[in-house]
């Protein structure tokens, strides 16, 4: 008994020093800092530096600008603490992401524990940990609001199951308070607000497990949330402008979250399968609604997460652009229900021959069947977590850093600098910089994926900038391509993705 206790406190160990290794190894160059993350970085920037909740541009701050609404202040103002403490910086902000990397990691282990005993948990983080490759392991490294809100998403969670066990109202309004922070730290959360309407009325024909008092309370949390973050909005954009303000908000959500292409469906859908949504995920949901059945506590959480999954890859193959990381909350939350279901199914050989003996003689198919299935999920699983644990300790771009340092011992004070590269301005805070307003990432992003034609012409030289900046993301969408074969700039220095021209036009 000691000796067992001993092996399970070294693999204990072993396991979190391994998980921490995944966390911090090779910050911050691995991810490569890009667009999205420069966006959250930008916001907490200037709630230290100038007080202001929003994106800054040489014309001046853009409150509320709609980046800061995709990557809500769940994930903003954390990363503010961070920076007023230890300073700007990409290193820092990093760190804050492998806090919430390991806090989230430690909330679905528990969760899933709770839901399925320790050795189905163990074996659904693996998988997390595993599939897809641009999964957990990417996104969970980077500043990003994905992985705190999966946080704030289980932290939910795990308030709901003590509210199924104990009946408190207590309960039911801590889960509704997480749930709202998920829901204001990504907004493709606002699913969860009908998802939980239709959790009452299940609960209140079917399981009648909560208690309507006690689902109108987590509900009514969830919704008090959101209102908060609609009155803070209000204030801050002020009465004269909040129609504005929530015009542009809908426009960019028509092209990317409600966009209703079907010209992107078979793409969305050829990524389910290409990444293993299939292998994984998809059985674990059918098995989990099998047994979300039951009256109880447990099955009325097995229902709200099937439901939640199902939604949500509904929303990502019908609404929206169909980007790959639209659909990784619904990966990771179907990953709770996957190791479970693995188990279910290795195990599932005795059950069929005992009610269909036809399968067993002279072949035991079902056996096959099993062995096969398990098979692939290993190897799956295992050359996606290779492709990443390679990634992790072996991909170093120290690009933006080499671009930063060359940019501060360049440019003069006060010369603007036209740039699409938001994360620069994190690696470079001294320096002067005018960025493409939001509209122009809705333009670009119909014109690209749904081939939308742009009638309006951009001006760089409208701020008389005397460089500008050609990086990953405006060379991905040729913002500054014909400018620059038109021969408005010189070309000064490179690094990686980074190209930095001299404009000849403006001087």
């Amino acid at each position: 008994m000691i000796f067992s206790r001993k092996i399970q406190t070294l693999l204990t160990a072993l396991g979190i020093g391994c998980l921490v290794f995944l966390a911090l190894y090779n910050q911050p160059y691995y991810p490569s800092t890009w667009f999205d993350e420069g966006l959250v970085l930008q916001g907490a920037m200037n709630i230290v530096r100038h007080g202001k909740y929003a994106m800054l541009s040489v014309e001046g701050f853009r409150i509320l600008d709609q980046p800061l609404i995709a990557n809500g202040p769940g994930i903003v103002l954390p990363l503010s603490a961070i920076f007023s403490i230890f300073g700007i910086g990409l290193l820092q902000a990093r760190m804050l992401a492998s806090v919430f990397f390991l806090v989230t990691i430690w909330l679905f282990l528990r969760f899933t524990s709770r839901l399925y005993g320790l050795p189905a948990a163990v074996i659904s983080l693996l998988i997390l940990l595993s599939v897809p490759v641009e999964g957990f392991l990417m996104y969970g490294r980077q500043v990003l609001g994905n992985v705190p809100g999966l946080a704030y998403f289980f932290a939910g969670c795990l308030f709901f199951v003590s509210l199924c066990d104990r009946k408190h109202a207590g309960y039911a309004f801590a889960s509704g308070l997480f749930f709202g922070l998920a829901l204001l730290t990504k907004g493709q959360y606002w699913l969860i607000i009908p998802l939980w309407g239709l959790v009452i009325l299940a609960d209140a024909f079917y399981y009648k497990q909560l208690g309507l008092k006690n689902g109108i309370i987590l509900l009514g949390t969830i919704i008090l949330c959101l209102a908060s973050w609609q009155l803070i909005q209000f204030i801050l954009v002020g009465a004269e402008n909040y129609g504005t303000h929530l015009e542009a908000i809908s426009s960019s959500s028509k092209v990317t979250v409600f966009a209703f292409e079907p010209v992107r469906f078979l793409q969305s859908l050829w990524y389910l399968i290409r990444s293993g949504f299939m292998v994984f995920i998809l059985p674990a949901l059918l098995i989990g609604a099998w047994e979300s059945r039951k009256r109880d506590g447990s099955g009325l959480v097995k229902f709200f997460l099937v439901v939640f999954v199902a939604i949500w890859v509904l929303w990502f193959l019908i609404a929206s652009i169909g980007w790959n990381r639209y659909v990784f909350e619904a990966y990771v939350v179907g990953s709770v229900l996957s190791g479970y279901a693995i188990l279910k199914i290795k195990d599932s050989a005795s059950l069929l021959r005992n009610r269909f003996p036809i399968i067993g003689r002279p072949i035991p198919f079902d056996r096959v069947l099993v062995v096969i299935f398990l098979v692939v999920v290993i190897l799956f699983a295992l050359i996606d977590f290779r492709i990443q644990i390679r990634s992790v300790v072996f991909y170093r771009d120290t690009s933006a850093f080499q671009f930063a340092d060359h940019l501060e011992s360049t440019v003069l004070p006060g010369e603007v600098i036209e740039s699409w590269e938001w994360q620069i301005d994190a690696l470079a805070p001294s320096l002067v910089f005018h960025h493409p307003t939001n509209d122009w990432v809705d333009k670009k992003t119909a014109e690209i994926h749904f081939g939308t034609p742009i009638t309006d012409s951009y001006n760089l030289l409208e701020y008389k900038p005397a460089y500008l900046i050609d990086g990953p993301f405006s060379k991905f969408t040729k913002m500054y391509s014909s400018e620059i074969l038109g021969g408005c700039c010189v070309k000064v220095f490179s690094a990686g993705d980074y190209t930095l021209y001299q404009v000849m036009s403006s001087r």
